[in-house]
């Protein structure tokens, strides 16, 4: 340091520090929720007591799942023989996360796996950047008596952290042979967003997700355009599903304490409402052409949680719909009781729609998870014992066991009541492209799940199953009057009963193959059975499925 001034020796050793720093830094770059080998082979691991698991909100960071992962290392010894395994092939992937040894410095493109490490396309690494570039391409075909039909994708994905920064993008394209995936169908399917139509009823559409993230040792922030989903659930989540196309949306999440986290977002949702002050008719070529300009819609929401002992967790939050013509203050303050935000400033026809949710999980009883959520559309005590007025509410309640080893039994109910989720004004709807951002039944629907899922080897899933849905009437359609006791399923508008026997094996990180066989009977009425089931699927079918897929 001779020769260098007192205040160049300052900055230098300021900058120093701030290199180690960020070379230590956590960072966030998000698992898609779609990735579930990862995400179940986490909650059996929670079951059986090697972590302690917040699977509440959804995706997790790959950084929290590289931690979990060298945290049930130190119970190995007593994991069965397919879950060391296992836990040594996730590892594959998310020590990349970690600063281990044996990790490559850099694999080229289509360069054999070198080291302890998953393949990648194109893999790099140094003390301050890492970049990660894998392939997306995949297909499923299904075959019952209606004929055969099938769906395929194909893009690129990239993820890369430099210091505390995470980036990640996703582009995909998606091949439809019929309409499989659609705003009102009733599936988990992800929805599709602007969808180009074919001869034949051929559909292409495409996706976008990615994001950037500022990470530290106890939370991050950034501006994210992803799937994301709330609620405790083993089939469809009734807070946030993650069904919608990927929305735009600021996300803070805070973990400073083991008891305690928190998590709030604010979304930049599509009304697809026409705004007619802003939108014109422009000359194109000697043709007059209109220019529609939506209404713009928000979401604001955020969830506390608390874990008052190990495996029990409490959570409570709460989230507002939005129309202003610009995101709203009040809305930003992370830490809000938004429903009273929007009481303070808006009265009677406009007020917003503001939503509550409770959650309980318990992983306190070894091979089980225990759970149950509330969502709350709108609730007033006086109904609660008047037989012609009744409150919008949906509950999911549920439990998943891992008491035989290496089988995890899952049984799962949810009760929506009539115009939960609905809203009587266009832009400010529980939707984002119309897309219902809760559970994939909406309103007026029952549904139960059972299943029982057995893995006798590393990665290899054998998974039986029994569901069973019902609806009665969309009364929102029906200009049914808000309040009134309509929640009787009488009649019962559509019905589907499902039971089936799927595959899935993961040959290597990322690519997995996918065999399975599901009979199914949905009938109910026809404008029901037309709008909210494929075509393919009407009445009793028995359907072949086979798939294959690299990347998600």
């Amino acid at each position: 340091m001779k020769g260098i001034g007192k205040r160049h020796r300052c900055i230098l050793l300021a900058a120093a520090i701030t290199v180690s720093s960020l070379s230590l830094a956590a960072q966030y770059v998000p698992t898609h929720i779609s990735h579930e080998g990862i995400y179940l082979f986490l909650d059996e691991l929670a079951s059986e007591h090697h972590i302690d698991l917040n699977s509440l909100v959804k995706p997790y960071g790959r950084q929290a799942i590289a931690d979990l992962l060298q945290e049930a290392g130190a119970d190995r010894t007593e994991m069965s023989p397919r879950m060391q395994a296992e836990l040594d092939f996730y590892l594959r992937d998310y020590r990349k996360e970690l600063d281990e040894p044996g990790v490559p410095a850099a694999s080229w493109l289509w360069q054999k796996k070198n080291g302890d490490k998953r393949f990648d396309m194109f893999y790099y690494r140094d003390t301050l950047f890492r970049i990660t570039v894998n392939p997306i391409l995949g297909t499923d075909v299904w075959v019952n008596g209606n004929g055969s039909f099938n769906h395929w994708w194909n893009g690129v994905e990239a993820e890369a952290t430099a210091g505390r920064f995470g980036f990640w993008a996703s582009l995909r394209d998606n091949h439809e042979s019929t309409e499989l995936t659609a705003r009102d169908f009733q599936n988990q399917r992800i929805g599709a967003g602007n969808i180009k139509f074919f001869e034949g009823g051929k559909r292409d559409y495409e996706e976008f997700r990615g994001g950037i993230t500022y990470g530290w040792e106890w939370g991050h922030a950034g501006l994210i355009m992803d799937q994301f989903a709330w609620g405790e659930n083993n089939a469809g989540s009734n807070i946030f599903s993650g069904r919608t196309p990927a929305f735009a949306r600021i996300e803070l999440a805070l973990d400073p304490v083991r008891w305690f986290s928190f998590r709030y977002v604010h979304g930049f949702l599509n009304s697809e409402v026409i705004d007619s002050a802003q939108s014109f008719y422009y000359n194109n070529a000697g043709d007059l052409e209109y220019r529609g300009v939506y209404h713009n819609k928000y979401l604001a929401a955020n969830m506390f949680s608390f874990v008052p002992i190990s495996g029990l967790q409490f959570s409570v939050g709460n989230s507002v719909i939005y129309d202003y013509s610009y995101p709203n203050a009040g809305f930003l303050i992370p830490l809000a009781f938004l429903k009273a935000v929007d009481h303070t400033q808006n009265t009677g026809p406009g007020d917003m729609n503001s939503q509550i949710f409770l959650s309980v999980s318990s992983r306190n009883l070894k091979h089980f998870h225990l759970h149950g959520t509330l969502f709350i559309d709108e609730l007033a005590t006086s109904r609660l014992f008047k037989d012609d007025e009744f409150n919008f509410l949906s509950f999911k309640g549920g439990f998943s066991s891992t008491l035989v080893r290496n089988m995890r039994v899952v049984a799962e109910y949810t009760w929506t009541n009539a115009l939960t989720f609905m809203h009587f004004v266009p832009t400010t709807t529980f939707e984002s492209n119309g897309y219902n951002l809760g559970h994939y039944l909406e309103d007026n629907a029952k549904d139960l799940y059972i299943s029982v899922d057995y893995s006798p080897l590393r990665t290899l899933r054998v998974k039986a199953y029994v569901n069973r849905s019902i609806k009665g009437p969309d009364h929102t359609g029906l200009g049914t009057m808000p309040r009134q006791n309509v929640f009787s399923f009488d009649p019962i508008v559509w019905e589907s009963s499902r039971v089936g026997l799927s595959t899935s094996a993961q040959v290597v990180n990322d690519l997995y193959v996918r065999l399975g066989y599901e009979w199914r009977n949905v009938t109910g009425e026809q404008d029901y059975l037309d709008r909210w089931t494929p075509d393919v699927y009407h009445g009793k079918t028995g359907t072949f499925k086979i798939g294959l897929n690299y990347g998600f």
